[in-house]
């Protein structure tokens, strides 16, 4: 809390480098975007097609993207003001509800929760139940995949010691800590999971109830931004949403517009490959996301509530509203303009 409390104090000094609002902008509005992970990957390939792809300008928008290692810092730069919204995970809403954060989503991006718990196949660990003395891979010990683990042990009757939690950072390390067998499960989102795959290991999910149909996150912002820039919010949701249409009709497109903006994710693998294993996990990010009745960034009440019962599960958070912390009101606006030109786009 201490932490948190720092970086909301710094925000406001963050706030005047994170932003640009120079003449060159033009006609276009100046929006300031926190995008909560610590690096680009093809799970974000989306948010790459919305710069190379001339869709902010589009939209009339000139947005600056900054990357923070957690959604609890993407989460605070925006309450504290560095930063016009944010892309980040449940969590940091539902519990600055609690902290007077007074923020909320208006746009969706990960329409289903996004950890899991897995486990080689083959293994012998077939519940959670099974993981009792086991150890648990994750990213880090403070990381939202330990939180998810630690929660679901305790909800299958398990104390959270009953197994180790072992950071196993994030790529290559993952990979190898599972293959050589440093760790018997792994506690990840689903996009890593993917890259582990990519990497010729095969994983089966451990069930975890109380996630099934949640929501995972989407673009948040305060309040008062939901009132006073609603037109901008809209315009930037419909922007990130004609690059979902782009990159589902033409993937191959999105990883390479990935790879223009951001060289550093193409990686050393021979190129058939290196593009192959990078639309498998932007699909993970594609599926289920509306584009059949036209309704992406549409927010489920109920999938939402799931979030935040789980949530509440782990004492992280008192009950309350889904609707505290979201609106829908935008959705309809996000999806008004041409699916087929778009589509059309993605084709040449």
């Amino acid at each position: 809390m201490k932490l948190a409390v720092a970086v909301l104090c710094a925000a406001a000094t963050l706030s005047a480098c994170g932003s640009d609002d120079s003449a060159g902008s033009g006609d276009l509005t100046p929006v300031r975007f926190a995008m909560a992970s610590p690096s680009w990957n093809a799970g974000f390939a989306v948010m790459a097609v919305v710069e190379a792809e001339g869709f902010y300008e589009e939209e009339g928008l000139k947005v600056t993207t900054n990357l923070f290692p957690s959604a609890t810092q993407a989460a605070q730069q925006v309450a504290g003001g560095g930063a016009d919204l944010g892309l980040m995970t449940v969590e940091p809403v539902a519990i600055g509800h609690d902290k007077d954060l007074d923020l909320a989503y208006f746009d969706s991006y990960w329409p289903k929760w996004i950890y899991s718990l897995q486990v080689p196949e083959g293994s012998d660990v077939k519940s959670i139940a099974d993981l009792k003395g086991k150890k648990i891979g994750v990213t880090a010990v403070a990381s939202s995949g330990a939180t998810f683990a630690r929660t679901a042990m305790k909800l299958n009757g398990m104390n959270e010691k009953d197994a180790s939690l072992v950071p196993i950072g994030a790529g290559a390390q993952q990979i190898n800590a599972i293959k050589s067998g440093q760790v018997d499960a792994l506690a990840l989102w689903d996009i890593q999971y993917q890259a582990v795959e990519n990497a010729g290991v095969t994983l089966t999910p451990l069930p975890v109830a109380e996630t099934a149909d949640a929501w995972g996150g989407g673009f948040a912002t305060t309040r008062t931004n939901i009132g006073a820039k609603k037109d901008v919010l809209e315009r930037f949701g419909r922007a990130v949403a004609k690059a979902f249409v782009f990159a589902r009709a033409n993937p191959e497109a999105a990883i390479r517009d990935l790879w223009k903006l951001h060289p550093e994710t193409r990686g050393s693998d021979p190129e058939k490959k290196a593009l192959a294993d990078a639309i498998k996990v932007l699909q993970v990010r594609l599926d289920g996301q509306g584009y059949d009745d036209k309704t992406l960034g549409h927010i489920d009440e109920a999938a939402f509530t799931r979030s935040l019962d789980f949530l509440a599960s782990a004492g992280l958070i008192t009950t309350f509203p889904a609707k505290d912390v979201y609106t829908d009101e935008m959705f309809t606006a996000i999806n008004n303009f041409s699916y087929e030109d778009v589509e059309k786009k993605a084709a040449k």
